[in-house]
């Protein structure tokens, strides 16, 4: 008995050596390439999806709240989605912009790919971004209150039609030409802007 016992013990020790050997060896020689115009192995795209889809669940299972319906919440939602948004995942009828279409993993078309998050998820993804997918953290400049607009504009988009955003998108140029960013609906914020409420 004490000796199958320490026969396992011997193979879970020498396994766990050969685990860190190889982890130590790709991490030091360069051997995986980190290039953003490369794609992932399989196995690697397998485990961050399931590390993201997982660590996100388990820390939004406490946040209490929905995507709201009611129109005002859904303008400011667009004005913040695509001023802020668009660049990275696209729109009905917009393709991603330079910056979306160079980055690794490519950010999902969110009309196409929200309904696998539930608000609660959503909401969390907005206001702390994602680590190793490029996705940027917007609670330090947004209030909650923005963010859950931005999550209920995200779910509008699950049935608009590229007229329908278009359309959209002319409202706001022309309250923009009128009056600016503000008049809009909207606003933008520099780089390193401390918290604040809208």
């Amino acid at each position: 008995m004490k000796r199958t016992l320490l026969a396992v013990l011997i193979t879970v020790a020498a396994a766990i050596a050969l685990v860190a050997g190889v982890v130590l060896f790709v991490v030091y020689t360069g051997v995986y390439n980190v290039a953003a115009t490369t794609s992932h192995a399989g196995i690697t795209n397998w485990a961050l999806n399931t590390l993201q889809h997982s660590s996100v669940s388990r820390r939004a299972k406490d946040i209490d709240g929905a995507a709201p319906a009611d129109s005002a919440a859904l303008a400011a939602g667009f004005h913040h989605f695509h001023a802020m948004c668009v660049q990275c995942h696209g729109a009905p009828g917009f393709g991603r912009g330079e910056l979306g279409q160079g980055m690794a993993p490519t950010p999902p078309r969110l009309e196409e790919e929200a309904h696998e998050w539930t608000d609660p998820e959503l909401f969390w993804i907005t206001k702390h971004g994602i680590r190793l997918a490029g996705m940027p953290a917007f609670g330090p400049t947004h209030s909650d209150e923005d963010i859950w607009g931005i999550v209920g504009f995200t779910r509008a988009l699950e049935t608009m039609t590229e007229e329908d955003y278009a359309e959209l998108v002319r409202a706001r140029t022309a309250a923009m030409e009128e009056g600016g960013e503000e008049a809009a609906g909207g606003h933008s914020h520099a780089p390193g802007t401390a918290p604040h409420s809208h």
